[in-house]
């Protein structure tokens, strides 16, 4: 962590307006990474219904299924 503590120190020492910038940039950088995320896992999950490779049944067959 000592990297993320020289970083923080050096952001610290602009101005609050240069602070804001790069706290939107992280956060918006955040955001479109959680998005690709989402879309990865979703193609992965329509890749799975596609394939078969999925589950289905009531609550108690899938409770029976994940403590096989």
């Amino acid at each position: 962590m000592p990297a993320i503590n020289v970083i923080l120190d050096e952001i610290n020492e602009l101005g609050n307006e240069d602070q804001e910038y790069v706290f939107n940039i992280i956060k918006n950088r955040l955001r479109d990474k959680k998005r690709a995320d989402h879309a990865a896992r979703a193609r992965e999950a329509m890749k799975n219904a596609e394939t078969g490779a999925i589950k289905t049944g009531g609550f108690q067959e899938l409770w029976i299924d994940l403590n096989d």
